[in-house]
C-alpha cells in the first residue's frame, strides 16, 4: 500500500470513530415513555403569545413538531447541519428583517437544533421572535 492511502485510511478511521464515540457518548439522549409538554409560541410583532399543551410519546421535539406541523403553522428549513423552525403560527421569519425563532427550553437557551432537544415531561420549549 501506498504512504498517500494508508494516511487516507487512517483519516477516515479516525473520522469514523470520533462520530462513533459523539454518537454514543455525547449525544442528547431521547427519554422514552409518555410525558406531558408544552409549546409556547411568542411573536410580540403579531401580538400572539400562545401555550399549546400535548401529552406525547416521542423522544425529540422534532418529531412533535413535525406531527403537530399543521395545528402550529410551522415552516420548517432544512440545512446541512439539522432541520430549524423558520415559521411558527403562519407566520414566517423575515431574514432581510434580520428575524429568526429562538428556541429555550424551560428560559434556558436551547444549543441544539429540535432534531436534538430530547422531549422531558414538563418541559415548556418556548419559540420566540426575535432580531439578531
Amino acid at each position: 500500500m501506498s504512504k498517500k492511502f494508508k494516511v487516507i485510511l487512517s483519516i477516515l478511521i479516525v473520522t469514523l470513530l470520533v462520530f462513533v464515540g459523539y454518537k454514543v457518548f455525547l449525544s442528547p439522549k431521547g427519554v422514552e415513555g409518555d410525558k406531558v409538554v408544552t409549546i409556547h409560541v411568542i411573536n410580540e410583532d403579531e401580538d400572539v403569545d400562545k401555550t399549546f399543551e400535548y401529552n406525547t410519546d416521542y423522544e425529540f421535539l422534532l418529531e412533535l413538531l413535525e406531527e403537530k406541523q399543521e395545528e402550529l403553522g410551522i415552516t420548517f428549513e432544512k440545512y446541512d447541519f439539522g432541520t430549524m423552525v423558520v415559521g411558527m403560527l403562519d407566520y414566517v421569519a423575515d431574514p432581510n428583517k434580520q428575524e429568526y425563532f429562538h428556541v429555550s427550553i424551560n428560559g434556558e437557551d436551547a444549543l441544539t437544533g429540535p432534531g436534538e432537544i430530547p422531549l422531558i415531561d414538563e418541559d415548556v420549549y418556548t419559540f420566540e421572535l426575535k432580531n439578531y
